[in-house]
């Protein structure tokens, strides 16, 4: 198992085409007033400016997850003789602006805010994704084209926890609950296979 890696700053493009989409914008079906339109761009840049992207990842064999009992899993990473464990955080100053806007009931501008940090931080995985597989190229190792996280199919969000420890993310400001919630809210784990030869 490698040494955790800290990316303390995470450089990403804002997908503007695809936080669009998760608020429902169709271009072939909706007809936006150009106003709207600028008034939601807006509130995008302000949501790129306010989170501030960290990574945590930790390269390990895969039979660090033997003891997690998840088939999904498994068959995720067959094929896969290590994994990267990853974990992004967008920091504290989006979600304290999401808690404002909806106290003081300006809930259009939460949920873009809310749609747009979502996106924001999963860009920061495709990043990462792009780091490493430029990286194995070279080892002639290949990073899966998808990831898993804790909470889907039968992999039990419990493993949050583990996971949490190992990535050490404490030392990006990330604290988990006891219901496996990560916090600030924009933080998010996931695993990804490697496949091909492994330098352990």
């Amino acid at each position: 198992m490698s040494e955790v890696r800290i990316f303390s700053y995470l450089p990403v493009k804002v997908p503007r085409y695809r936080i669009l989409k998760r608020l429902g914008y169709n271009s072939r079906t909706s007809e936006i007033p150009a106003e709207t339109m600028q008034q939601t761009d807006d509130v995008i840049d302000r949501t790129a400016d306010l989170i501030s992207l960290k990574a945590v990842c930790l390269t390990a064999s895969t039979g660090i997850v033997s003891s997690w009992n998840s088939s999904k899993l498994d068959d995720f990473l067959a094929g896969s003789g290590q994994l990267i464990l990853m974990g992004i955080t967008g920091g504290s100053a989006v979600t304290d602006e999401l808690e404002q806007l909806k106290t003081s009931g300006r809930l259009t501008e939460a949920v873009i805010i809310d749609a747009a940090a979502s996106e924001i931080v999963d860009e920061g995985f495709n990043r990462l994704a792009e780091i490493y597989g430029r990286e194995f190229l070279r080892e002639s190792r290949v990073l899966s084209s998808r990831r898993f996280s804790a909470g889907y199919g039968d992999f039990n969000i419990r493993h949050q926890l583990e996971i949490h420890r190992l990535l050490e993310f404490d030392k990006l400001g990330v604290s988990i609950t006891e219901s496996c919630m990560l916090l600030p809210e924009k933080s998010v784990t996931a695993i990804y296979g490697i496949q091909g030869k492994t330098n352990e």
